[in-house]
């Protein structure tokens, strides 16, 4: 009786180990693993809302704005990432998802550098870059044309 009820603590133990083993990794996925998982979709939708952010908070030529996390204007998709920073230029939308790492992670909407009628949705973490969604625009002014593909 004895061994019995040792051998189905031990069981119970062992289970919820093995839980803790597989949920822990899913729970806490960074933020440059979980966001290449995303559908074109969501990228769009991202990239839209980086947009209405630039229409929010337009600046001059160069300068740069700091936009508080907690204000409640920022678009849905952008609260749901729960950036730690967002910065503002005049063609470029940044944040700072994850500070765990030396570099950080962040999030990135402006034009390519060799190409600036095309704009891409990148994430940055160390010195990865992953493009995760590019368009083709007519003008600077967010006038979207055609998607040129994900990843």
């Amino acid at each position: 009786m004895r061994s019995l009820r040792f051998i189905l603590v031990a069981v119970v133990v062992m289970a919820f180990i093995l839980g803790l083993c597989w949920l822990l990794p899913i729970m806490f996925e960074s933020h440059y693993i979980r966001l290449q998982h995303k559908s074109p979709k969501y990228y769009s939708n991202l990239a839209a809302a980086c947009d209405s952010i630039l229409a929010k908070h337009p600046s001059g030529t160069n300068k740069v704005s700091w936009i508080p996390v907690t204000d409640p204007s920022l678009p849905k998709a952008v609260r749901d990432l729960h950036p730690l920073k967002l910065q503002v230029n005049p063609q470029r939308v940044w944040m700072l998802l994850d500070s765990d790492s030396r570099a950080g992670i962040g999030l990135e909407w402006q034009p390519k550098w060799d190409d600036t009628n095309v704009w891409k949705l990148d994430i940055l973490g160390e010195s990865l870059e992953t493009v995760l969604y590019s368009v083709r625009r007519s003008t600077p002014g967010n006038t979207v044309l055609e998607a040129t593909g994900t990843k």
